[in-house]
């Protein structure tokens, strides 16, 4: 174990905070907040949009728990990584939580180690809020891997659900450099031995959900061949290599819905082979996309005759304005999307501080503000319109 690693386990802070349904409700809300991007920009009046929008969806869904999936911060391009620049920008997307007195979880993306502090700077910091329920998994790449229990209203020790949360990474995947990062293998290997841990505790009964920054393969298998709910104007920004994470959920049986960001015109769902593929909705105004506002998960305890104990999932966008959508499905996507994509055929996005230009819902690939478009195919175009004007 190197010894950024056991400074980790060393000083890994216990969480004040035992997550447990609602003893009058039976429910359990959880508010996904995702790529707000603060620091990003040099308007500091950014961030301060993006904090008052945070507030404003605390204030409307008042939830139990909020889930940062990824890219909480961005370093400005072009400025340097000065001391301390990560921890005032992780001060200032956490504010509105804090001030709410709600416990959190923030697991990261692949723009949040951009500053001053790596995954595991990051992770030490995190640690020292009281209200961040930040786990660690010593020794492998990724080491914000972790799972927070909720507990039934009925029983403080019995457990009714439980939230993973997982490190999908930055950017390279197991040797693959030319893309997005991924749940790397060493990190399924730690899912699988706490997946049996919890079952032969537990047992099987308890409602499993999975919270990580970049979207696995699987979302873009579905969106090209499944039904889906919700809006798909971009790219699957998937990593090249399949590290096999779904099919250690499916032989794990436990995870029934995964939710991630990253792709900021995407907040589409549907289901894959039995489990619930989900995005979040961007919820800042920090880089690019004018699809702000959150997705609500709300988990409902229920028990039988026999007091056997069930739980329940719902969930929707609720958008700034607090409009809510729902999942109603659509029909299959008519374009679909031959891969993930590569740095080498498409370029990474272009980050704006806060752009409202719409992507065309006839080409969701074709996106204006993203720039994850094809370089090659942008050499055609040019190509093909000069040769037309030269012919005039």
């Amino acid at each position: 174990m190197t010894l950024k690693y056991l400074l980790l386990s060393l000083l890994c802070i216990s969480p004040i905070f035992s997550l447990q349904f609602n003893s009058s409700t039976k429910e359990f809300t959880i508010l996904q907040l995702t790529d707000m991007h603060f620091g990003m920009s040099a308007d500091a009046d950014i961030d301060l949009k993006s904090q008052e929008l945070q507030r404003k969806l605390i204030d409307m869904v008042k939830p139990d728990l909020v889930v940062i999936t990824g890219d909480g911060a961005q370093r400005q391009k072009g400025t340097k990584r000065t001391a301390g620049w990560f921890e005032k920008i992780w001060k200032a997307f956490t504010l509105p939580i804090v001030e709410a007195g709600l416990p959190y979880i923030y697991t990261l993306g692949n723009h949040d180690d951009e500053g001053d502090l790596d995954r595991v700077g990051i992770t030490l910091l995190d640690q020292t809020n009281p209200l961040s329920l930040r786990g660690v998994s010593e020794g492998i790449e990724n080491t914000t891997n972790f799972y927070v229990p909720v507990y039934s209203s009925q029983d403080s020790t019995q457990l009714a659900a439980n939230l993973w949360v997982f490190d999908s990474g930055s950017k390279s995947c197991e040797g693959y450099e030319d893309g997005y990062g991924c749940i790397v293998s060493d990190a399924i290997d730690w899912y699988n031995t706490k997946s049996h841990e919890l079952r032969e505790e537990h047992g099987e009964n308890v409602h499993h959900l999975a919270f990580f920054h970049i979207a696995i393969p699987e979302y873009l298998e579905m969106r090209n061949n499944y039904e889906i709910y919700g809006i798909a104007k971009e790219r699957v920004c998937c990593p090249l290599v399949n590290t096999g994470f779904f099919d250690a959920v499916k032989r794990n049986g436990d995870i029934s819905a995964m939710f991630v960001g990253h792709d900021h015109y995407n907040d589409f769902g549907g289901f894959y082979e039995g489990v619930e593929l989900a995005y979040g909705r961007k919820s800042g105004y920090g880089s690019y996309g004018n699809m702000r506002g959150a997705r609500v998960i709300k988990l409902k305890e229920n028990s039988d005759s026999e007091g056997n104990l069930s739980v329940t999932r719902d969930h929707y966008v609720i958008d700034e304005s607090g409009s809510i959508e729902y999942t109603t499905p659509v029909n299959k996507m008519k374009k679909t999307q031959d891969s993930c994509p590569s740095f080498k055929t498409v370029a990474p996005p272009v980050e704006t501080p806060s752009s409202d230009d719409t992507p065309s819902l006839e080409d969701p690939f074709n996106s204006l503000d993203s720039g994850r478009v094809s370089t090659y195919s942008q050499i055609i175009l040019f190509v093909i319109g000069f040769v037309l004007f030269c012919s005039m």
